[in-house]
C-alpha cells in the first residue's frame, strides 16, 4: 500500500508540473521579415490647411471615381522596412508617399515603425496602423495623415 501511495505521490508531481509554455524570442532576422509585404489600405485621412480628406472606408467610389490604395513594407535589414504608400484615384496622377528607412522596435507586446526616436505607426501581423501630425513653426499650419493598411 505504502508503495502505492508513493506511486500515485510521484505521478501527480510529474502531471502537475506541466510544460512551460513560454514563447522563444525570436531571431532578430525574422523581425522585418514578420512585416514585410504589401498592405491594401482600409481608411486613409489627410488634412492641412487646405485639404480636408476624410475616406474612412476603402475602396470607396464618389462621382464615377474609385480611391484605393497600398502600403509596401520592403526589408532593409533585420530590423529596419522601407514603408512606401501609393493613393490611386481613377482618372487622377496616383499619389506616392515614401516614407523611408523605419525601425521596427518592441514596445512592451507591441511593435512600432519609428522614424529616428518619433513612433510613427504601430504594425501587427496584418495590420499597419499610421497616425502622424506636424506642425510647422514658422506657419503654425498642421498636417496631420493617418491611414489603416491590411494584408
Amino acid at each position: 500500500m505504502k508503495k502505492l501511495l508513493l506511486f500515485l505521490l510521484v505521478a501527480v508531481a510529474f502531471t502537475a508540473c506541466k510544460k512551460g509554455s513560454d514563447v522563444a524570442p525570436q531571431p532578430a532576422g525574422a523581425l522585418a521579415d514578420k512585416f514585410a509585404g504589401s498592405y491594401k489600405l482600409s481608411s486613409f485621412r489627410y488634412t492641412d490647411s487646405q485639404t480636408n480628406l476624410d475616406l474612412p472606408t476603402l475602396p470607396t467610389t464618389s462621382n464615377g471615381k474609385t480611391v484605393s490604395g497600398t502600403v509596401t513594407l520592403t526589408k532593409v535589414s533585420d530590423t529596419k522596412v522601407n514603408m512606401k504608400l501609393l493613393l490611386k484615384t481613377t482618372g487622377l496622377d496616383d499619389y506616392n508617399q515614401d516614407f523611408g528607412d523605419l525601425d521596427i522596435k518592441q514596445e512592451g507586446t507591441e511593435y512600432g515603425l519609428f522614424s529616428g526616436t518619433t513612433r510613427i505607426a504601430d504594425a501587427e501581423g496584418t495590420t499597419v496602423i499610421f497616425n502622424y501630425s506636424e506642425t510647422d513653426q514658422a506657419t503654425s499650419e498642421t498636417t496631420t495623415m493617418a491611414f489603416v493598411a491590411k494584408r
